[in-house]
């Protein structure tokens, strides 16, 4: 009998330590075939670092990521399916999950979510609010991998903007809920109808249709592009400046934020991306997380502009002249002043002065910077040839180039002219300065 207890206990032990095992891997397995519904930080959920589960570290806390990608630039269609990929990275670790929702500005289910790669995830729903949720999230045999790709059907009728919730675990694979990080991430998407067109053209010429070298400056024209005005006040230059977004997708397909300047309902000033492709490119105003515009651009290697003093690509440069006496001595001069009455700026006539003195004409712009040689830079002032010592990036001010031009004195006393600036063959907007 005692023997008989003692296998009984023994049996009864072996029993409780795989109850208690079973329950510890179930933890980890909640992870392995798909995070429990409702864990995605969406409004009114948890994750899974809040519930409870993945607690060592603060949410967003290490050094990985969670995306969504996919997702069309231009805004959703109804009736078009979107096939988006969810995609967690973190050095050094070989497991990861993941979970998906979609919500309108309500909070509501928006259209439908598919598991289209059913070997690697799976659908679940949870009522929250009283409304029944959609999930995607990893199965078992999705948990090694650390891409996801799954399709979302827009709702019949237009749903307004929809927010697209996502939560990633790249776990140390300890077999325990603890060591592991959780990421959470959004994306939102407005109905193809409500986004309005822009259009991107160089800050300095203001050339229609004209090109966008990287590195360049340019303005962006729409309506509601911000709900604020605000210049940034930072170096570097960011990329989000009071919620506003400029995302520009270049013909490889590549997306990158641009730096802003300068944010407005009506206007964005922003620098084009450095190392963008050339060719065709999209350019998206995201505010708040939504697409509020988009236009087209092209992306080449040089479009030269001048910038003027009325900041329309006309009239008087915003430039100075520099002058080098014959003892050394230096002076830095405005070629500008503001005519109260007229509203505008106009030239201020300038001196060469004696024999003696050079002075130089420096200009300032942009899209020039990459010029394939010194020799390719050719100006004429007031028709006459001038000689361009330097041609490139300006160094202080991002994006900005700088010209320095010498001026011939045979051209004293001539009055307004024209100044004509030529890169590789592509000609600048025609600016103009006073000689007395």
């Amino acid at each position: 009998m005692l023997v008989k207890f003692l296998k009984a206990s023994l049996l009864s032990l072996f029993a409780l330590f795989t109850v208690i095992c079973g329950v510890f891997e179930r933890g980890v397995k909640a992870d392995l075939d798909g995070a429990p519904a409702s864990r995605t930080g969406a409004p009114n959920e948890q994750t899974c670092a809040a519930s409870g589960c993945h607690t060592s570290f603060a949410v967003n806390s290490g050094s990985g990521s969670v995306k969504i990608t996919g997702l069309p630039a231009n805004g959703y269609t109804t009736g078009q399916d979107v096939t988006l990929t969810v995609t967690v990275a973190q050095t050094g670790v070989a497991r990861f999950g993941f979970e998906l929702t979609v919500l309108d500005d309500q909070g509501r289910p928006a259209g439908t979510l598919t598991a289209s790669d059913t070997a690697r995830t799976r659908r679940v729903t949870a009522a929250v609010n009283g409304a029944q949720r959609q999930y995607i999230t990893h199965s078992q045999a999705g948990n090694t991998a650390s891409t996801w790709t799954m399709r979302w059907t827009p709702p019949a009728q237009t749903a307004g903007r929809v927010t697209f919730y996502a939560a990633g675990n790249a776990t140390n694979s300890n077999g325990q809920p603890t060591g592991d990080y959780i990421y959470t991430t959004t994306a939102s998407l407005q109905p193809v109808s409500s986004v309005a067109a822009v259009a991107a053209l160089s800050a300095a010429s203001f050339a229609a249709n004209g090109a966008l070298p990287a590195e360049s400056i340019a303005a962006l024209f729409g309506a509601n592009l911000a709900g604020t005005t605000l210049s940034a006040n930072t170096l570097p230059l960011p990329t989000n400046l009071g919620g506003v977004v400029v995302r520009v997708k270049d013909a490889a397909g590549v997306e990158r934020d641009a730096p802003l300047f300068f944010v407005s309902p009506a206007q964005v000033n922003f620098m084009v991306p450095a190392s963008i492709g050339d060719g065709a490119a999209t350019i998206s105003v995201l505010r708040d997380g939504s697409t509020v515009g988009q236009g087209t651009v092209s992306i080449a290697a040089l479009a030269p502009g001048l910038f003027t003093a009325n900041s329309n690509g006309q009239g008087v440069a915003a430039a100075v002249a520099f002058r080098l006496k014959a003892d050394g001595s230096q002076s830095v001069e405005p070629l500008a002043q503001f005519n109260q009455t007229a509203g505008r700026f106009e030239p201020l006539p300038l001196d060469l002065g004696p024999e003696t003195d050079q002075v130089f004409l420096i200009g300032f712009g942009t899209a020039f910077r990459n010029r394939a040689a010194l020799s390719s830079v050719l100006t004429t002032i007031g028709g006459t040839n001038a000689e361009v010592l330097f041609a490139g990036a300006q160094g202080d001010l991002a994006g900005l180039d700088q010209t320095n031009i010498r001026i011939p004195r045979s051209l004293a006393g001539r009055g307004e002219v024209n100044v004509n600036l030529q890169v590789d063959g592509k000609n600048a907007n025609t600016v103009t300065i006073s000689l007395k």
